[in-house]
C-alpha cells in the first residue's frame, strides 16, 4: 500500500490530539485497524512513471469509521463551544481532503447545534464551499448571503473577505469574469494583510486563474508565482499542489509543454503525499491534456479514466463533466468519432445543468474541431459560433483570433 495513503490520517490525528490528547486518540487508533481495499485497477501495459504516480486508493472506509468515532468521543467529553470548534477544523479537514459528504454532514450539525453567531457563520460558509464544488450555485450563493450576514453582525472583515472571495470563484465558474474579479478585489478591500495571510495568498491564485482565462499569460503567471510564495511560506501543501495545477495549465495553453509537465508532475507528488483526493483529480485531468498533445494517447486515457473514478467518488459534477470533454478529444485522436461525439455531448449537457459557460465555450469549440474532421462545414461553424460568442464577451482576444481563423478556414 502506498505510504502516502496515511497522510489524510495523520492530519487527522493532529487535529484530535489537539483537541482530545494522546490518550483518547491512541485508544480510537487502536480500535479503527480494519479497512476495506478499494477497486484500483489500472491498465497493465503503462509508463511505470506514470503507473506510479496513478497509485492512489481510493476507499475512505477507514477514514469514515475513525471520523465517526472521534465526533462521537469529543461530544462527550468537550465543552459545547469547544466541541463545535472541533467540528468545523473536522469538516475543512474533510473540505480540503475532497471528502464533501462527510464536510456537509459536520457543517450542517454545527450549524444546527450551535448558538453561537461565529460558529453559525462558519459552518454557513462551509457548506457554501460544499455546495459550490458540488456546482450547486444558487444554494451555494444564498448560503454565502446568510453567512455574510452573520459576519457582518459580528463586524467581523476577514470573514465577510472570505464570502466574498468565494462569490468571485462561483461567478468565475459561471463565466461571468467581470463580476468574479470585482468579488476578488472586494475581498482584497476588506482583508487584513497582515492576519489573512492565506486569503491573499488565494485571491492571487484566483486573479491568476482569470487572466489565464482571458489569454494573459504572463500576469496570470505573475499572480500564480505570487500565491506560491506565499503557500510555501504557510506550508499550506494542498494549496501549493493546487497552484502547481494553474501554473501548469497557463504552459500548458502556452504550448510550453516542458515546463506544464513539470508542474503537473510536482502538483502530483503533493496531492498524493496529503492524499488531497479533489486536487488529484484535477491535475490527473490535466496531465491527460498535455499527454494529448504530445500524442501519447493510451497514457492520456490512462489518466483520464483515474480522473472520472475520483471525480465520481468526490461527487465533483464538474470535473466530471471536464472528464468527458477530455474522453472525447482522446477518442477524436483515435478517430472513433461516434463515441468522441457522445463524449462531447455529454460533456456539454452536465455542463449546461450545471449553468457553466465557460466549459460550455469549450466544449462548443471541441465539438467544432470534430465536425470539421468528421466533414461537416455547417455544424462545425455553427458550434464555433457559440464557442466564439463566449470567448467574445470575456474579451479573450487570443482564443477569438483563433476561432476565427478555425471559421474563414474552408475544409478541403
Amino acid at each position: 500500500m502506498d505510504s502516502s495513503l496515511n497522510n489524510f490520517e495523520k492530519e487527522l490525528d493532529r487535529l484530535l490530539e489537539k483537541y482530545l490528547g494522546d490518550g483518547r486518540l491512541n485508544h480510537l487508533n487502536l480500535n479503527s485497524n480494519s479497512a476495506r481495499k478499494g477497486n484500483n485497477e489500472i491498465p497493465d501495459v503503462i509508463n511505470k512513471f506514470y503507473l506510479n504516480q496513478l497509485q492512489i486508493e481510493n476507499n475512505t472506509h477507514r477514514e469514515r469509521v475513525k471520523i465517526d468515532r472521534s465526533i462521537t468521543l469529543s461530544e462527550k467529553i468537550l465543552q459545547q463551544d469547544n466541541f463545535n470548534e472541533f467540528l468545523l477544523d473536522l469538516g475543512q479537514l474533510c473540505l480540503s481532503g475532497g471528502r464533501l459528504n462527510l464536510a456537509n454532514e459536520i457543517f450542517r450539525k454545527v450549524k444546527t447545534d450551535s448558538s453561537k453567531p461565529l460558529h453559525k457563520a462558519e459552518s454557513l460558509l462551509g457548506l457554501a464551499d460544499v455546495f459550490s464544488r458540488r456546482a450547486d450555485w444558487q444554494k451555494s450563493i444564498r448560503t454565502i448571503e446568510t453567512a455574510g450576514f452573520f459576519y457582518r453582525e459580528l463586524n467581523d472583515k476577514s470573514g465577510q473577505a472570505y464570502c466574498e472571495n468565494l462569490l468571485g470563484l462561483i461567478y468565475g465558474e459561471l463565466g461571468d469574469l467581470s463580476k468574479a474579479k470585482d468579488c476578488f478585489l472586494n475581498s482584497r478591500f476588506l482583508l487584513n494583510p497582515v492576519k489573512d495571510l492565506e486569503l491573499t495568498a488565494n485571491l492571487d491564485m484566483n486573479l491568476g486563474i482569470i487572466e489565464n482565462i482571458k489569454g494573459k499569460k504572463d500576469e496570470s503567471i505573475k499572480h500564480l508565482k505570487k500565491a506560491l510564495v506565499g503557500y510555501i511560506k504557510l506550508g499550506k501543501n494542498r494549496r501549493i499542489a493546487e497552484t502547481r495545477h494553474n501554473l501548469g495549465m497557463v504552459y500548458l495553453e502556452s504550448g510550453d509543454y516542458e515546463s506544464a509537465l513539470e508542474s503537473f508532475d510536482e502538483g502530483i507528488k503533493i496531492a498524493k503525499q496529503g492524499r488531497f483526493l479533489s486536487t488529484l483529480c484535477v491535475i490527473y485531468l490535466a496531465k491527460s491534456q498535455i499527454l494529448i498533445s504530445k500524442n501519447d494517447i493510451y497514457n492520456a486515457a490512462g489518466f483520464a479514466d483515474k480522473a472520472l473514478e475520483i471525480s465520481n467518488a468526490t461527487d465533483d459534477k464538474l470535473t466530471s463533466a471536464d472528464i468527458y470533454r477530455v474522453k472525447g478529444i482522446i477518442e477524436r485522436t483515435r478517430k472513433n468519432y461516434t463515441d468522441a461525439e457522445t463524449f462531447l455531448l455529454n460533456s456539454l449537457r452536465m455542463n449546461k445543468s450545471l449553468k457553466n459557460t465557460r466549459n460550455i465555450a469549450e466544449t462548443s469549440f471541441e465539438l467544432g474541431l470534430l465536425n470539421a474532421e468528421m466533414g461537416n462545414e455547417r455544424k462545425k461553424n455553427d458550434w464555433l459560433k457559440k464557442s466564439l460568442s463566449f470567448y467574445s464577451e470575456i474579451d479573450a482576444t487570443e482564443k477569438v483570433t483563433m476561432i476565427e481563423e478555425l471559421l474563414n478556414t474552408k475544409m478541403n
